[in-house]
């Protein structure tokens, strides 16, 4: 499973599930981490948190308008 950070700060991770964990660490913008070890399997818990002093995760909008949106997403690829 890989891990990828593209919210503009550096985050800090957790990921476990019933067969390992926890794995933690630190994911810098725009990078990301591989947990090989949580391929294939089911139930699989994946948590972050922006690193201090930061106290949230912050999105900045340069201009708005109708029908805009902002999103955070976790996507999920298959293969």
């Amino acid at each position: 499973m890989r891990l990828v950070n593209e919210s503009g700060q550096p985050v800090a991770y957790w990921i476990q599930s019933a067969q390992g964990g926890p794995n933690c660490g630190e994911i810098p913008v725009d990078g990301y981490v591989d947990q090989p070890n949580y391929d294939n399997q089911t139930d699989v818990y994946v948590g972050f948190n922006v690193i201090a002093p930061a106290k949230g995760f912050v999105i900045h909008c340069d201009n708005t308008g109708t029908d805009q949106q902002v999103q955070m997403a976790l996507v999920v690829e298959e293969g």
